[in-house]
């Protein structure tokens, strides 16, 4: 394997059945829909299931095979990128779903998207939906910051047997501060959330309310780093 594949099917990987990506549809007067992964044969296709929300007849136009579309999502990670690519359809099941056959890309674009770079880490905390002044602990789901900005972090916990992923909403981060007797309190929102080994990834993004907080934890992790 080339060094170009390679990295071509590390993005791929990065595709799990179930993320949801963004498919634009035709060159002129384009379409875009919003279809689910379902799996991947590497080096083959990527198939993927159309949105049970719209009407397949109203696309039965751009949906053929040989039909030229281009594939966007979102990787997260220390810098988030957006990761997009060019392809056409290379077959179209209509029964018993309705699933597209893309062709494997043979080039992948990527783009940073965040402006902030994140530092790594490894400080324990508790998410909870709980709205009140202290994070309800019997509520709060228990794991570690693995990296964090000024703006926002990446949380990881292990997940219970038939659990899934966080849905979008406002949350609070209670993070346990070493030397300190309680831990910090930060208002957010989940932004999305990925399977990772085992482990749930969740995306989050720190609510205006609690900037002036994370900065002087960051500036405490800095000190810290220094001694």
């Amino acid at each position: 394997m080339d060094a170009n594949n390679q990295i071509i099917n590390e993005f791929i990987n990065q595709l799990s059945p179930g993320k949801v990506i963004d498919l634009q549809l035709g060159s002129l007067n384009f379409a875009r829909i919003k279809p689910t992964v379902i799996g991947i044969d590497a080096g083959r296709y990527i198939l993927v299931k159309f949105p049970n929300n719209l009407i397949y007849g109203d696309y039965q136009d751009v949906i053929i095979p040989g039909g030229g579309v281009i594939v966007r999502y979102i990787l997260e990670g220390l810098n988030g990128e957006c990761i997009a690519f060019s392809t056409t359809i290379q077959h179209v099941l209509t029964f018993p779903d309705k699933l597209i056959f893309l062709n494997y890309p043979k080039r992948i674009e990527n783009r940073q998207l965040r402006t902030q770079q994140r530092e790594k880490t490894h400080l324990p905390a508790l998410i909870s939906q709980s709205q009140t002044a202290n994070t309800n602990v019997d509520n709060a789901i228990g794991g570690y910051i693995v990296d964090i900005s000024a703006h926002g972090c990446q949380f990881s916990f292990r997940p219970g047997a038939g659990k899934g992923g966080i849905k979008k909403c406002p949350i609070q981060i209670a993070i346990t501060i070493v030397g300190k007797d309680e831990p910090c309190i930060i208002n957010a929102h989940v932004k999305n959330n990925r399977r990772d080994n085992g482990h749930m990834l969740v995306g989050i993004m720190f609510d205006e309310s609690s900037l002036g907080k994370v900065a002087t934890l960051l500036d405490e992790m800095a000190i810290d780093q220094q001694i």
